[in-house]
């Protein structure tokens, strides 16, 4: 009943896409492979059994943040096209959009599946990750260049998250971080956003500050998905797929935009 309900669901979306602005318009196949790609590493990680649906609810919209994040940052290294900026904005929501449609369709699947994730070989554990890391680091390359997306204010605010969050669950040390360290990343954002605000006079050293407030948070949830797909068995039966989380930081993104906009006025 479930998989006759969501195809209906699933023809209504597309008919109703193609009634707004065209179904082409919502086909990006980059950010579908990003996607894609994350929901294979999941299967792979759980020995392609059933339970991968539980993995890729849990992880499917931090996936869908890295992208975003990800492509925001290729969009940054190319402010010389204005007139491109709003087909590029478009591009970069739509992996948010894929994450949102495979997130609550894996969320009304899970429903049906009450065995736990057994622990996986070392074999699955790798695979997954390195196919999360391969995605992950192509489409870095793709949008702006690896090396772009290295910053060291990001990466020691991270290291001092990871520890505080750590060492003060020693029990369940890494459980905790896969589910905070994402949370925790607002604190980089913080400290991103105030010293944008601190230098809105002078558009230049805004620079590093907004790469702060991006690349924290890039890091904690791209971090955070890879401890869920080297440890599978650690995901939730009923998982939550982070909505609101996911809401928190497209405020943040629209917001950096806007200010961003401003300094330049």
């Amino acid at each position: 009943m479930k998989i006759v309900a969501l195809v209906a669901a699933a023809a209504s979306l597309a008919f109703a896409l193609n009634l707004a602005t065209g179904l082409h318009a919502f086909i990006d196949v980059p950010s579908i492979a990003f996607i894609a790609n994350a929901i294979l590493a999941s299967f792979v990680a759980v020995g392609f059994k059933r339970q991968g649906i539980l993995v890729v609810a849990d992880i499917a919209l931090q996936v869908s943040i890295v992208g975003m994040l990800i492509g925001y940052v290729g969009i940054l290294q190319n402010m010389s096209d204005p007139e491109a900026l709003p087909f590029a904005f478009a591009i970069m929501l739509l992996v948010v959009f894929y994450g949102l449609l495979v997130a609550a369709t894996c969320s009304l699947l899970s429903s049906n599946i009450t065995e736990p994730i057994s622990a996986p070989s070392v074999w699955q554990r790798v695979v997954g990750v390195f196919l999360w890391v391969v995605v992950v680091t192509y489409a870095m390359d793709g949008a702006a260049g690896v090396e772009a997306f290295f910053d060291p204010a990001s990466l020691l605010i991270v290291a001092a998250l990871s520890l505080i969050i750590f060492g003060t669950s020693a029990s369940e040390g890494l459980r905790t971080l896969a589910r905070h360290l994402p949370v925790a990343g607002f604190l980089g954002v913080l400290v991103g956003v105030i010293g944008m605000l601190q230098n809105m006079s002078d558009p230049k050293a805004m620079g590093p500050s907004m790469a702060v407030a991006i690349l924290t948070l890039m890091y904690c949830n791209l971090g955070s998905v890879a401890l869920k797909l080297a440890f599978p068995e650690m995901t939730p039966e009923k998982s939550d797929a982070h909505f609101t989380y996911l809401g928190f930081v497209l405020l943040f993104v629209m917001g950096i935009t806007s200010v961003s906009i401003l300094s330049f006025m």
